[in-house]
């Protein structure tokens, strides 16, 4: 449906374009020259001045973990401060190339010498390469090929320790946000606690210490994705498909939908999403055969946010852990796009079954952002023992300063897991100090 502006009759005349400008659009040719101004500054003129004007960004973060009986380990209590961050140098654009590298490092501050004593995630020292790429973008095309951040489902760059998982490889996406073809593949993997890239994954031993295949390499990961979305008044429908292989491990096949009110106040919304998954090559993990999907129905006002989110992973006594998602870069990371999910823990390493979740989220004032989450996981890892009956109840508060102090943020979490199945109850809490600076404009 057309708005009156757009109507037919509502074309300007010649003697109508030349009367004065209104103050409205006169900020607005002002905006658009600021704009040009500020694209102009962000590619370079010649190659010498692609490096010569390039920028520095990065943060520091100070990092405070907490928790008691971690993992429900009676008495297993670990107190851990860390410090460190990233420094990156990108170069400014020329003729829609550039180049980005960037180094993280991590130290402990009065770690104690007893393993269990401290976060795994926070303990080790680093001091690693981590970005370190050639980049090609433009006319809606944007090819990476190196060590990169990624985003795709179960395998993004998660950012909420001290440095991003990182991937090694090439990604081309065309499109927007919304609207965008994505093909990508992976040769080689950095977590949060490697020094370098490697043909490992967060199954194997050196990531988690119950692992039953050892240091078994892989050959990485490939996939594509394809996203579109619909303004069809009141409404707005996007949809997103990808198929995924973990190589030695499974095909993945996930894809999601979602309808929302575009206009008004109050914008209720429904979401989809469902996913398949079979063995690939040498099947480190053994059988894999794997059928779910989920649904969310929410509301949004202004910055609040209210959903509620169901997923279900069929049983499958003879798939791996009961038909759970097989997420190599995911496992004891997080739930990826999963509706409902723990943050303590991840939603498919839990078992087959239902999981359910209510979230609420908003920005109360400026500068503050809040959240609360409660899930439940009626799940198990085989047939025959109890559900897990996991709840968790999570609170996030964040705020993020201005003026002088621009860049600087402090955050909250705080959760509590409980299980029938455990005799004690995991909690755990996350305080961050972190100081953002840099990039194109400063």
């Amino acid at each position: 449906m057309l708005d009156d502006a757009d109507a037919p009759g509502s074309l300007q005349t010649s003697e109508e374009v030349e009367q004065p400008s209104s103050p409205d659009e006169e900020n607005k040719e002002v905006r658009e020259q600021h704009e040009d101004r500020k694209e102009q500054r962000n590619h370079a003129r010649s190659f010498t001045d692609m490096f010569i004007q390039g920028y520095f960004s990065g943060y520091f973060r100070t990092l405070y973990y907490s928790s008691r009986n971690a993992f429900y380990a009676p008495g297993v209590n670990q107190d851990t401060v860390s410090y460190g961050g990233k420094i990156g140098y990108n170069t400014l654009p020329w003729h829609g190339f550039s180049a980005g590298v960037s180094a993280f490092f991590q130290r402990g501050i009065a770690h104690s010498h007893n393993p269990d004593k401290v976060n795994s995630y926070l303990a080790p020292d680093l001091t690693t390469i981590g970005e370190a790429y050639l980049q090609y973008e433009g006319y809606g095309l944007k090819v990476v090929g190196g060590n990169q951040a990624l985003d795709v489902p179960f395998a993004s760059s998660y950012d909420w320790r001290m440095a991003p998982q990182l991937y090694q490889g090439i990604s081309a996406r065309y499109g927007d946000a919304d609207n965008f073809i994505h093909v990508f593949k992976m040769f080689r993997y950095k977590s949060y606690t490697y020094n370098s890239f490697k043909n490992h994954t967060n199954y194997n031993s050196d990531f988690d210490a119950y692992s039953s295949i050892g240091n078994a390499p892989s050959g990485g990961f490939w996939g594509t994705g394809v996203g579109h979305r619909w303004e069809i008044n009141p409404v707005a429908i996007s949809a997103q498909g990808w198929y995924q292989t973990y190589q030695d491990y499974a095909k993945f096949g996930y894809v999601e939908g979602q309808v929302i009110r575009s206009q008004g106040e109050f914008k209720p919304f429904l979401a989809l999403q469902g996913f398949r998954q079979v063995g690939d090559g040498r099947r480190l993990l053994g059988h894999v055969d794997v059928l779910g999907g989920g649904a969310q129905i929410g509301l949004k006002r202004r910055s609040l946010t209210i959903s509620l989110g169901f997923d279900r992973m069929d049983p499958h006594a003879g798939s791996f852990r009961n038909g759970v998602l097989v997420t190599p870069y995911a496992h004891n990371v997080a739930s990826g796009p999963l509706f409902a999910q723990p943050l303590l823990t991840s939603a498919q390493d839990l078992g087959g079954g239902n999981a359910y979740a209510l979230n609420i989220t908003g920005a109360p004032a400026k500068h503050w952002f809040v959240a609360g989450r409660y899930s439940y996981m009626d799940l198990r890892t085989q047939r025959g023992i109890p559900r897990i009956d996991q709840s968790e109840y999570l609170f996030l508060a964040a705020y993020s300063f201005g003026g002088a102090l621009k860049g600087l943020s402090l955050s909250e979490l705080a959760a509590l897991q409980v299980s029938p199945t455990h005799d004690k109850k995991y909690f755990e809490n996350r305080l961050t100090l972190q100081y953002e600076f840099g990039g194109p404009d400063n």
